[in-house]
């Protein structure tokens, strides 16, 4: 995997420097993924994404990436990790807005109660592993960065991987074949977010 480009997505939200930052600490080289023929041969797909869901999957519609990352994942067998905004998109939809995710899975997201707690949830927590995966191999902590306010609760609990608690419990991780999503920021999250992205890139 040492000689092979990593994809990483340019969705037009956010700046995605520090996962290609974390990709070049652990000496692996990567692509910024514009258009749909810029991905590499490699099967490894890194999809960031900050800000809101429909401007997310609006952006990716717009370079024509979102059905050639469907593509790729269904057909081609390529693994793809979503982080943050990212995971969500893997799901239905989000009460955030009214475009369609990739419905890879069968749930959607939601908000979290503002009543109860202050949104969105921001800074360190702990996410609590509830079905062994490769992608949390040789974790030393289990605090990890978020920043969001929207969350999935109700999915099939075959695909969750971890859990938080904020307002509510909440899915933080899921994993279904090569689906990989993380609701928080393993780029924004030292030396344990950085084995997150490894475990993907070399066993996942």
């Amino acid at each position: 995997m040492k000689n092979s480009i990593i994809n990483i997505v340019k969705s037009g939200v956010g700046n995605i420097g520090s996962v290609a930052r974390v990709l070049n600490d652990l000496e692996y080289e990567s692509k910024i993924i514009y258009n749909p023929s810029d991905f590499s041969e490699t099967k490894k797909i890194i999809l960031p994404g900050v800000g809101s869901f429909d401007t997310f999957i609006n952006s990716l519609k717009s370079k024509n990436l979102f059905n050639k990352i469907q593509d790729l994942v269904v057909n081609k067998n390529y693994s793809i990790l979503g982080i943050c905004v990212g995971m969500q998109s893997l799901f239905l939809d989000s009460e955030e807005g009214s475009e369609k995710g990739f419905s890879f899975f069968n749930s959607r997201c939601k908000k979290f109660d503002s009543s109860k707690e202050k949104v969105p949830h921001i800074g360190w927590n702990n996410v609590k592993i509830v079905k062994n995966n490769k992608l949390f191999d040789n974790i030393k902590s289990n605090y990890f960065y978020f920043a969001h306010s929207y969350h999935v609760d109700d999915i099939n609990q075959e695909f969750t991987v971890t859990t938080s608690e904020y307002v509510n419990e909440f899915v933080s991780s899921v994993s279904s074949k090569n689906i990989y999503g993380v609701q928080f920021h393993p780029e924004k999250s030292f030396d344990q977010g950085q084995q997150i992205i490894k475990n993907f890139l070399e066993k996942c």
